[in-house]
C-alpha cells in the first residue's frame, strides 16, 4: 500500500514539474537559438540616456566629457535624467517629408513621466538636452512638455538615422525588462 501511494505521489510531482516547464520548451522549439539568448544574454543594449548639457565645464564630480557619434567630445552632467530603466517601449516613426530617418514615440514608465516633467520644466524652452546611446552623444533636443496628465509617451523629432532607430526600438522593452528586473 505504501509503495503504491508513493508511486502515484511520484507520478504527480513529474507530472506537474513537466507541465510547468511546457511554455518554455515551445519556446524553445519555435527559435533555439534566441531562447538561448534571451535566457543568457543579460547585457543591455543601444541604453538611451538624456542628460543636461553642459556649455562651460566647472564641476568635475558630476560634468563629463563624452565622445561624440560625430567626432569630438561634449560636456553633460553625469546624471541622467531620464534612463531606459524610466522607458518601458520605444516606436519608430516615419518623418514626414524625409522618408528615410525616422522619429520616436516614447513611452514612460510612472517614474519616467515625472522625471520627464520635472526635466521639461526646469530646462524651459529653448534649452537643448542631450541623448546619449551606450554613453555616447548621439544629439540633442527640446525636450516637449507633457501636459495632460494622463499622458504617457512623448514624441521626439529626430532625425534618428535607420540603424540606430531600429536598434533603440528593438531594444527597448529588453532593457527596461533588463534594468528594472535586477
Amino acid at each position: 500500500m505504501k509503495i503504491r501511494s508513493l508511486i502515484v505521489l511520484s507520478a504527480m510531482m513529474t507530472a506537474a514539474v513537466l507541465s510547468s516547464g511546457l511554455s518554455s520548451c515551445e519556446k524553445f522549439l519555435e527559435d533555439p537559438e534566441k531562447a538561448i539568448q534571451e535566457e543568457t544574454d543579460k547585457t543591455p543594449r543601444y541604453v538611451l540616456t538624456i542628460h543636461e548639457l553642459i556649455k562651460y565645464k566647472r564641476a568635475d564630480m558630476v560634468e563629463m566629457d563624452v565622445d561624440s557619434f560625430f567626432g569630438g567630445t561634449v560636456c553633460v552632467n553625469k546624471n541622467p535624467y531620464i534612463h531606459s530603466r524610466d522607458i518601458t517601449k520605444i516606436e519608430m516613426v516615419p518623418r514626414p517629408g524625409n522618408t528615410d530617418f525616422y522619429d520616436l514615440n516614447i513611452t514612460l514608465n510612472d517614474r519616467g513621466k515625472m522625471l520627464w516633467s520635472a526635466m521639461a520644466v526646469t530646462r524651459g524652452e529653448n534649452k537643448k538636452i542631450g541623448i546619449l546611446i551606450d554613453g555616447m552623444f548621439y544629439r540633442s533636443i527640446n525636450p516637449p512638455m507633457l501636459t495632460d496628465p494622463e499622458t504617457t509617451t512623448v514624441y521626439l523629432e529626430g532625425p534618428f538615422d535607420p540603424a540606430t532607430a531600429k536598434g533603440i526600438t528593438i531594444n527597448s522593452e529588453r532593457n527596461h525588462k533588463i534594468f528594472n528586473d535586477r
